[in-house]
């Protein structure tokens, strides 16, 4: 992307002396390209400052950690206003900046994820603030970091839509499609890139195969067991089976009619009342995305996370949000082991890392530990949302 090719393209070959020195390539970004301008930008930094590779790790991570900075404010704000307390939103927001899984996914992972949180927890502020329009737009612009955010939308609608009526409601919808549609569009006609080509790699996104943090954990389990009888092309054909790859898309559903219900039993129009309805709304979207969605990547129980820690104020235990991240971080140190990132320091890390993987027993133990925190962790969200759905 430093030199103006698409961040969709098939192959992005390997520099020398930067990155993973196993692969002759890697896949393209399987999202819109702010994330891949910024990478670029940070390139184009490093070969004016060759100072070392830590220094081109150090800036490719510099705005995740931004971003959970920025959040640890925005939450900061939320919370003084659910609490009205300064002492408890300062400590609400240093427990989710200093929070050992937040940590990881940013400074030692590298994903950004914090960024399009960011810009929905400045939405659900300026929803508050009675600022609908600005609302949509922060919400449009977390779009177009990475689409997640997008399932947070008929949330707000539901909630302008009592609050302001229909008008309003229509409205903020508009804005917050429209505004990452214009802003993706932007360097791809400027940069000449296929449109077509976007747009397929965007949305492939919406039906990935089992795996990762979920249930569906079970098709590695059972291929690395059984590699006789459960092969790949079968466990393929099982998750290009529509009703699994959108099953989410029911979960979404169901988690908004449990938003409606919640919103109707609310009768104060008092602002802690209606930041309390957002933020469960926002996450029962999460949770009912989380327990659907066949694949699920360690990094979207972030999204999660600022809610619970606003909502322990109340009546919802902190153990709660204690759990939710620690399942997150036990299952990504399975998944991925120190070894994954430690080549960094040392290439043979890399080679302990892909032995241990491929080779039984210990692949059959990761591939047990992976399932098993999976099971666990979704047997917890369940049950988180039952507490929270439980009436005070």
């Amino acid at each position: 992307m430093a030199h103006g090719a698409s961040p969709t393209q098939q192959k992005v070959f390997y520099v020398e002396g930067l990155g993973q020195p196993t692969y002759p390539y890697v896949s393209g970004l399987g999202y819109p390209s702010p994330w891949g301008l910024y990478l670029a930008l940070v390139y184009k930094t490093y070969q004016l400052l060759p100072i070392s590779p830590y220094f081109y790790y150090f800036l490719i991570k510099l705005l995740p950690i931004t971003g959970d900075l920025i959040a640890a404010y925005i939450i900061y704000r939320l919370a003084l206003e659910y609490t009205n307390n300064i002492e408890r939103a300062r400590k609400f927001s240093l427990v989710f900046f200093l929070c050992p899984f937040v940590i990881f996914i940013s400074s030692v992972w590298g994903m950004f994820d914090s960024i399009p949180i960011l810009f929905t927890l400045i939405a659900i502020l300026l929803l508050i603030y009675e600022k609908p329009y600005w609302s949509a737009f922060s919400l449009g612009v977390g779009i177009l970091f990475k689409v997640i955010p997008v399932i947070y939308l008929p949330v707000p609608l539901l909630f302008l839509r009592k609050k302001r009526g229909v008008r309003d409601a229509v409205l903020y919808l508009l804005i917050a499609v429209v505004v990452p549609f214009i802003l993706a569009l932007i360097p791809i006609i400027f940069y000449g890139w296929e449109i077509s080509e976007a747009t397929v790699t965007v949305f492939s996104q919406t039906q990935r195969r089992g795996g990762s943090l979920t249930y569906w954990n079970i098709a590695a389990l059972l291929k690395n067991l059984f590699p006789n009888i459960f092969s790949v092309e079968a466990l393929n054909s099982l998750f290009s089976f529509p009703p699994i790859r959108y099953l989410w898309i029911l979960g979404l559903i169901a988690a908004y009619l449990l938003y409606e219900e919640r919103q109707t039993e609310i009768h104060s129009d008092a602002r802690v009342d209606s930041l309390r309805a957002l933020l469960e709304g926002f996450s029962f979207a999460t949770i009912g995305f989380l327990l659907t969605r066949p694949f699920v990547p360690e990094q979207f129980v972030l999204y999660l996370l600022p809610f619970l820690i606003i909502l322990s104020a109340s009546n919802l235990p902190k153990k709660y949000y204690r759990l939710t991240w620690g399942f997150a971080l036990v299952f990504a140190l399975v998944n991925f082991y120190p070894f994954a990132f430690a080549y960094l320091m040392d290439i043979e890390f890399w080679n302990i890392f892909n032995y241990l993987i491929n080779t039984s027993p210990f692949s059959t133990v990761r591939y047990v530990m992976q399932f098993a925190v999976a099971i666990v962790f979704d047997w917890f969200l369940v049950k988180l949302l039952f507490k929270m759905r439980k009436k005070t």
